[in-house]
């Protein structure tokens, strides 16, 4: 289904660029109203607890797998010379870079979590994911926005997305665990993407993948609430395991836009639709 963004595209710049950060400043303002969230009593209770192998929680520690492979192969693929048709600039690579090694260390912290779920192992579960979180928001302002301000920005979203993860364990630690600004890492970056997406133009083709990178993501988050109903329905897999399996597809189609794309000024905008799965040229949205 192709949505038509060019009316958002055609107001003036200023506009666009003062929507995203009205949006972006009142977001944040408004975290600071909200009170304390904490994590809940029943926060590390899944439902699938069966070994497998003698690995306790067998498939909620097996299914971060995906999340390994895929960010060893972006990390890697994005260090080879094969990358260099996919971003004009080299420095447009550094997040990407950092979104993968994150994922990769999402996928051994969150197994490390899960075989004993707790506070103090979640800890290195939340801060690489915070980080990949906090890279796709850099990337795509570099991307469609500006590249000097993107790069000027990516550090400073890091130590947000790393920050907010710290803040909730220090605050956990004295008995008040304050999980808020994780969350808001968590949920705000993917309302960010979607604004800047729909009003500004790609520099590079094959966006139909971010795309349905994106609605994996939000199935995987779906899944997460329904973990018990999930595993009682099927008694085979839970709704967190397949949360991993979901988010770690939707990780490895992330790899495969950056694959597949190409600058629009040597692809052209009007190139021919191919098949998703495919590296033939793509049209940007």
């Amino acid at each position: 289904m192709h949505v038509d963004l060019r009316p958002f595209r055609l107001l003036e710049r200023r506009t666009r660029l003062g929507l995203t950060v009205a949006v972006s400043l009142v977001s944040i303002a408004a975290l600071c109203f909200v009170p304390p969230v904490s994590l809940g009593p029943g926060y590390h209770d899944f439902v699938d607890n069966r070994p497998i192998f003698s690995i306790p929680n067998g498939l909620d520690v097996l299914s971060n797998l995906p999340f390994v492979i895929v960010g060893i192969l972006g990390v890697m693929w994005l260090s080879g010379r094969s990358s260099d048709r996919s971003f004009i600039e080299r420095r447009e690579r550094l997040p990407y870079l950092v979104f993968f090694a994150g994922v990769a260390l999402t996928g051994l912290g969150s197994s490390w979590y899960h075989l004993a779920p707790g506070n103090g192992r979640l800890l290195w579960d939340l801060l690489p994911m915070s980080c990949s979180f906090m890279s796709m928001v850099a990337a795509l302002i570099m991307e469609r926005i500006s590249l000097r301000v993107g790069f000027r920005m990516f550090i400073p979203l890091l130590a947000f997305g790393i920050g907010s993860v710290i803040y909730w364990y220090l605050t956990e630690t004295q008995g008040r665990g304050d999980y808020r600004f994780y969350l808001f890492v968590q949920f705000f970056p993917p309302i960010l993407l979607a604004m800047i997406i729909a009003l500004f133009p790609p520099r590079y083709t094959a966006t139909n993948y971010l795309a349905v990178a994106f609605i994996l993501f939000v199935v995987a988050k779906l899944f997460e609430p329904f973990d018990k109903q999930i595993y009682s329905f099927t008694g085979l897999v839970s709704g967190h395991s397949l949360k991993h399996l979901t988010a770690g597809l939707s990780c490895y189609w992330i790899l495969r836009m950056l694959q597949c794309r190409r600058p629009i000024q040597s692809a052209g905008e009007s190139s021919a639709t191919s098949p998703l799965g495919t590296c033939e040229r793509q049209p940007a949205s």
